[in-house]
């Protein structure tokens, strides 16, 4: 009779070490900072164990991954591109007529419905033991050229590594891309999980035994290096130059018009351009081959971090300058789109982030223009923001809205965003020194209520219930 482990799905709650540990699995180094070796990786993987029981409730398999020392907190979890490292244990008490033990791999788009549905977008298997290996006691070099014809009984242990590919191929053929990030989350419909099965086979007119248990997957891509300007003010724990001193370290987004009325009457006609902070990520696109593979890039940034951002705003009333340079938050918001087309089209806009400002260092060379202000700002990446991922008919995408400024006796004329900014989020920090804040981040964001009625109306009200996904039906549906 076969016996199917089933192991809740992966759920990973904001401030657990899996969404946070990103910063502590490969630190970067500067020149001039060395870290002590107290702060280095844990030798010793995590051991997940999960078993099969016989009669009278004694395990005679054990599966048992080693899971990440730092990223594994209630699931097995690796990082993108490496092995999944294993043993089978087995001890048997009667002859048993086992034909192969075999490791399979897959990943899923599941989304929530009644019932819920599935779209495999990557799957792999890879025998631990045929009987063209030889005797499963004995080494692996005197099985050469060995085919044993036994049957199992007694204690066995059969280690495996699975390597985790850099990048996959869809179960169709064709397209390739990076594996992405594991994601669950009750605001959307969609998640991404990853599920482990090893199989004992008997052949045909017996039944087989499995183990199916799901497993993390942390994505571990860092952005370019900042701008040698932005490193070198990085290193003299100095203010960064903003967008005058350093121009090849900005990205400028077109310049915008902001209208409303001052106090009621004052009509307000000023031009608002919004800078961020590269460094850019380079993105292969799929599907990967000779001849169709281009180069595309982003402004990229580390969660955790922060999105440096600069404003200059003109007008031709210094008083309407003022007013509109006055503001110490609000006007940048990061905003995070969640889509899933899989079954019918759902999106999920919502923020999570907004700039913080503070008057600009370029400031002192404009002054030949009264009617310009210039303002330096950042925007705080929380450690669980999700990175980004772009998987069939799912993505998770980032961009910076800018929003007329919530300025004190200013009401703006329109009242959504003004211009948005695609920006990609990663887990891992750039290579050489560290970005640094210059603020804290606020315990509570400011409310501007033209942009929560924006952000409340392009809400998806489909949102998950508070009941667990049903994973599979049996073991069949999922490793058929």
């Amino acid at each position: 009779m076969s016996l199917l482990h089933e192991a809740p799905p992966p759920s990973y709650e904001p401030g657990e070490a899996l969404e946070a540990a990103a910063d502590s699995e490969l630190p970067t180094y500067s020149r001039r900072i060395r870290r002590t070796t107290s702060t280095a990786e844990p030798a010793t993987p995590k051991e997940f164990s999960y078993e099969i029981k016989g009669y009278f409730n004694k395990p005679w398999a054990t599966l048992t991954l080693l899971g990440h020392p730092i990223l594994s907190r209630k699931i097995a979890t690796f990082i993108d591109g490496s092995e999944i490292a294993g043993s089978l244990k087995m001890n048997l008490r009667s002859p048993d007529p086992i034909k192969s033990v075999t490791v399979f791999v897959r990943g899923d788009l599941v989304v929530c419905g009644d019932p819920d549905e599935r779209m495999n977008f990557f799957r792999m298997r890879k025998f631990i033991w045929t009987p063209s290996m030889g005797d499963p006691r004995a080494p692996v070099a005197s099985n050469a050229g060995n085919t044993w014809e036994g049957k199992f009984k007694g204690e066995y242990n059969l280690p495996f590594s699975i390597k985790l590919p850099e990048l996959a191929e869809s179960p169709e053929g064709g397209e390739r891309f990076r594996l992405p990030h594991t994601f669950t989350d009750r605001a959307s419909r969609g998640s991404i999980e990853y599920y482990l099965e090893v199989r004992i086979s008997r052949g045909k007119l017996r039944s087989d035994d499995r183990i199916i248990t799901s497993f993390g997957l942390f994505t571990m891509h860092p952005p370019s290096p900042p701008s040698q300007l932005r490193q070198l003010a990085y290193r003299s724990n100095v203010p960064i130059p903003g967008p005058h001193s350093d121009p090849d370290g900005w990205h400028a987004l077109e310049p915008v018009q902001i209208k409303g009325k001052l106090c009621g009457e004052q009509a307000v006609n000023a031009k608002c351009t919004v800078f961020l902070a590269k460094p850019v990520c380079y993105i292969f696109q799929t599907p990967v081959s000779l001849l169709n593979r281009f180069l595309k890039y982003q402004l990229c940034y580390t969660r955790g971090s922060s999105i440096p951002c600069a404003m200059t705003i003109e007008a031709d009333d210094t008083q309407v300058a003022d007013v509109l340079a006055s503001i110490r938050s609000t006007a940048l918001y990061l905003q995070r789109r969640v889509r899933c087309t899989f079954g019918y089209s759902s999106v999920n806009i919502s923020r999570c982030g907004q700039a913080i400002w503070w008057p600009s260092p370029d400031a002192a060379a404009y002054l030949g223009n009264a009617g310009q202000r210039h303002i330096m700002g950042e925007i705080h990446l929380r450690r669980e923001l999700h990175p980004s991922t772009a998987i069939k008919q799912f993505q998770v995408e980032y961009a910076v809205a800018v929003f007329p400024p919530a300025a004190v006796a200013f009401r703006p004329h329109n009242t959504g965003p003004l211009i948005t900014q695609s920006v990609e989020v990663v887990t891992r920090h750039a290579h050489g020194v560290r970005a640094k804040t210059a603020t804290i981040p606020p315990a509570n964001e400011s409310s501007d209520p033209f942009v929560d009625r924006y952000y409340e109306s392009v809400a998806d009200g489909a949102l998950k219930q508070g009941k667990g996904l049903t994973l599979w039906k049996g073991a069949s549906d999922l490793f058929p």
